[in-house]
């Protein structure tokens, strides 16, 4: 199986909250694999027949977003054919440029052209294909994989359900952890145990905190998605939401007013490096790899750059739970998966496939591959040496227990969904932001104009108000 990929993606090719962009279709010609590394799982059956019946042996088109290591997409490519060999059945791995996936997978389902088997990166879209009556109910692939190894994180559970019926299986955890510099925080507290509490964070902001050399919390405040993430997390934490149960609107609370009010306090106590609200998705980044702040919120693309650039840095820094606020520790967390399409001319084959790529030796070492960017699906998969072997992520497991999506606490429905993406990119939460930081509007104004927008969102969107 060959490859040819051209760009490793960015971590804002594949964060979620951006909304995904588009680039060039490169496909995985079915031959014979090349010689893959070392497997790390022992030999397992040739398919999960456990879930749905044996390949029918009609080719399987199997599309994929780019993994961030050609290693990584190897990895799995091979994995793909081997199961094909195994089963007689012809397969095509499709990987697929991050910024162009959305916009060629829109064109092949609007052509009834689509893969059997499709990687997607948000439960978003999961649920808005599904809803448009596009997937396969895989029901029965859930029911033989969410328990292995520990099960599922259980914030995944109802990401991919609609009604009783299980629409794409995750096979990958991702989330915003803390990162924190243990030097720092040891010459604070006298421990290297990161803050437990957003009062915490605070006390030891204020310890660490050494203008204009080092401003301690790299919060974000830029008219930017991170900044979108960071104040939901904080917004949770304080016991805040952006819509109830009922998937209605509820931004406009005491409890948002509380956590927005306690970023006001950061800011105007100097914790937060003046130029914070001028930020893109680029700004904490830096702050924490030119040692200038010694916490941010970020995915571990961090990470990627100390082990590739800084390894002294690696040593003192850790990724850690985002600190809990009067309600406790929550951070926006995802997965990608898989699904099948109905026009998929061999369903049980492509179930199969899944069910196969879902065997978590087989997914640890895809893990290994892609070099800490995708993390365990499987709670007991964190004991393997190469997450145990490296203490950033010790504090990991505690991070996605606390695991929620933006629509949290409402369960999934595609009008929402699309509502909620809409609110993100229109940046309407970071403007809330800077309505208080830059324009001085009282914290209750702000909250309500930024309630009041998302309604008119919901409402062209068709969404519960």
């Amino acid at each position: 199986m060959s490859y040819n990929v051209a760009q490793t993606p960015t971590r804002r090719d594949f964060l979620r909250y951006l909304g995904l962009g588009a680039g060039v279709l490169l496909t995985a010609a079915c031959a014979q694999p090349a010689t893959a590394p070392a497997p790390t799982m022992a030999p397992a059956a040739a398919g999960g027949q456990a879930a749905g019946g044996k390949s029918n042996g009609s080719k399987v088109t199997v599309w994929g977003w780019q993994s961030f290591t050609p290693e990584g997409d190897k990895a799995l490519g091979d994995q793909i054919q081997q199961w094909g060999s195994a089963n007689n059945t012809p397969v095509e791995y499709v990987v697929v440029e991050n910024s162009q996936f959305p916009q060629k997978l829109a064109a092949a389902v609007e052509a009834k052209a689509s893969p059997d088997v499709v990687m997607l990166t948000a439960a978003s879209n999961v649920i808005d294909y599904a809803g448009r009556n596009l997937l396969v109910d895989i029901s029965d692939v859930w029911k033989a994989t969410s328990g292995q190894a520990g099960g599922f994180w259980s914030y995944v559970e109802p990401l991919y359900r609609i009604g009783s019926a299980y629409f794409g299986i995750p096979f990958e955890a991702d989330t915003s952890p803390l990162f924190a510099r243990t030097d720092l925080i040891k010459q604070a507290s006298g421990s290297t145990d990161p803050p437990k509490t957003l009062d915490d964070l605070t006390t030891m902001c204020q310890k660490i905190n050494n203008p204009p050399d080092l401003y301690a919390w790299g919060l974000t405040l830029g008219r930017t998605p991170d900044c979108f993430g960071n104040t939901v997390a904080i917004i949770w934490n304080d016991g805040g939401s952006l819509v109830d149960k009922d998937g209605k609107v509820a931004l406009n609370s005491p409890e948002t007013v509380g956590a927005i009010n306690r970023i006001k306090s950061w800011w105007e106590a100097k914790l937060i490096p003046p130029d914070s609200p001028t930020w893109d998705d680029t700004g904490n980044n830096a702050a924490f790899q030119k040692k200038q702040s010694a916490f941010v919120i970020n995915p571990p693309s961090i990470y990627g750059w100390m082990v590739a650039n800084d390894q002294d840095l690696l040593k003192n820094s850790t990724m850690a739970a985002i600190p809990a606020g009067k309600s406790g520790s929550y951070s926006g967390s995802g997965a990608w998966s898989w699904s099948i399409f109905q026009t998929s001319k061999n369903v049980d084959g492509g179930k199969d496939l899944i069910h196969y790529l879902m065997d978590p030796q087989r997914l640890q070492a895809v893990y290994s591959q892609v070099g800490g960017r995708w993390y365990p699906i499987y709670q007991n998969g964190t004991r393997d040496e190469f997450w145990t072997s490296k203490p950033q992520f010790q504090f990991y497991p505690d991070l996605l227990k606390g695991g929620r999506d933006i629509s949290y606490p409402a369960a999934p429905e595609s009008n929402m969904f699309a509502a909620l993406g809409e609110v993100q990119t229109r940046l309407i939460i970071p403007d809330m932001v800077q309505n208080v930081i830059v324009k001085g509007t009282p914290v209750q104004d702000a909250v309500k104009q930024a309630h009041d927008a998302m309604v008119e969102v919901f409402k062209a969107r068709g969404a519960k108000t």
